[in-house]
């Protein structure tokens, strides 16, 4: 009998929330049409479409090898070829779609591909004086006609294809047509799907987020990066400088990569972005199910005092959180307490799948940031598991007695927690 893994489910519901309703545009490269993995990337897509997500594929032809550059002459026969040859990958996409059959992960799904002249393109011109002849570029999207047939629940299918006023059809690089798209409409997310690893930092290990500066700096000190990979990482980057929120790379080596980076906490791809991302904010009401769900299990561990929904509602002026995705993922609160004019730092915990990419130290800092702007004179910890961490973090092992005599009455000797403080100066 097959196992059902609730639990995975469970924690892919906030994303499934957060996602709904949201335009993603995916690129989609000529050796996955053209490949064995592109039935199950359809059935991905499928899944995605009826979860609630929005979806605006631009596929790729092949007509350039991969890693060269893809600028150069364009004529009249190279131009059939490459309309017969987006036929024939459009046609396969949409018979993939259509797949409907019992005993099948499509079974009793009703998907419509939608293509159409959504992209209006101009001549490159000449260029080093060469005429590209009908190599083009992106004039303007109908994003108009792009946002009607996603709200009739339709997935738009573009191509490497534009038209001109003139009715002259130009060849596009697919990745412009992706930027722009995602621009235009605007989506909540652009993600090249690559036939390469992921990106990874010098000791191999996947990069899972980087800001624009980030991104910028990766590419200007390591020389180890493939050409295409590079690639890659400029189309994100040219992305985020033309106001796409989120780019995401993610490698096709990866099974399920899709699923994995949208629904789950780890992901599995790289996300570039210029927005402010995972940045520490004050918590509001609409939060408290989000810190009971991160705290509760490290209650049942005894790491945390238990809390009522009542008491973290009443205090919930005082929390900070990191939120990813509609899902908090890190909290902390700072409690002043007037007697010694000193404050508690307390409920800090960060999602076991996010603990090694320093939100603990962040948050931290950013209370004690806070004490000091309250012009409090020191700030004290009450930890049982974390006592290193503290010590590490300019804490000094100290006594009850030194706590005002209100906390000292409630104070659990059962728990036996330990006391740390540290002064401003």
């Amino acid at each position: 009998m097959e196992t059902f893994d609730i639990e995975t489910f469970r924690s892919a519901a906030p994303y499934i929330y957060a996602h709904q309703g949201n335009v993603f545009v995916i690129t989609i490269p000529s050796h996955l049409i053209e490949g064995d993995q592109l039935s199950a990337l359809i059935q991905d897509l499928a899944l995605m479409q009826t979860l609630g997500i929005k979806l605006v594929l631009v596929y790729s032809t092949c007509i350039f090898p991969q890693g060269k550059t893809k600028r150069s002459v364009i004529d009249s026969k190279k131009l059939l070829k490459i309309q017969y040859k987006i036929g024939e990958l459009r046609s396969r996409i949409e018979s993939l779609f259509s797949t409907g059959l019992v005993n099948t992960p499509m079974a009793g799904m009703k998907l419509t591909t939608v293509s159409g002249n959504f992209v209006h393109a101009k001549p490159v011109g000449v260029v080093d004086g060469i005429d590209l002849q009908f190599y083009g570029e992106v004039r303007r999207v109908d994003t108009q006609a792009i946002q009607d047939q996603l709200k009739h629940g339709n997935i738009v299918l573009l191509s490497s294809l534009g038209y001109s006023p003139s009715g002259e059809c130009f060849y596009l690089d697919e990745h412009d047509v992706a930027t722009t798209v995602a621009a235009s409409i605007p989506s909540e997310k652009l993600i090249f799907l690559m036939n390469e690893k992921t990106v990874q930092n010098s000791r191999k290990q996947r990069i899972k987020f980087l800001t624009l500066n980030d991104a910028q700096s990766l590419l200007s000190r390591r020389k180890s990066l493939s050409r295409t990979l590079k690639q890659y990482v400029e189309f994100a980057i040219n992305a985020c400088l033309n106001q796409v929120q989120r780019v995401h790379l993610l490698s096709t080596d990866v099974p399920g990569a899709l699923l994995q980076e949208i629904y789950s906490h780890d992901g599995a791809g790289t996300l570039i972005t210029a927005e402010h991302y995972n940045d520490i904010r004050p918590a509001t009401i609409e939060d408290v199910g989000g810190l009971i769900s991160l705290i509760n299990p490290l209650e049942e561990q005894e790491i945390l005092v238990r809390r009522t929904r009542e008491q973290i509602e009443l205090e919930i002026h005082n929390y900070d959180v990191i939120e990813r995705d509609g899902f908090v993922i890190a909290c902390g609160t700072l409690h002043p307490l007037k007697q010694k004019n000193i404050g508690e730092i307390a409920c800090l915990a960060v999602h076991p799948d996010f603990q090694k990419e320093g939100h603990g130290n962040r948050l931290l800092k950013h209370l004690e940031k806070k004490a000091w702007t309250l012009k409090l004179n020191a700030v004290f910890v009450l930890t049982t598991k974390a006592l290193h961490w503290f010590r590490e973090h300019g804490y000094r092992k100290s006594s009850i007695q030194e706590l005002p005599v209100t906390k000292q009455k409630t104070f659990n000797y059962q728990r036996n927690s330990r006391v740390y403080l540290k002064s401003s100066n």
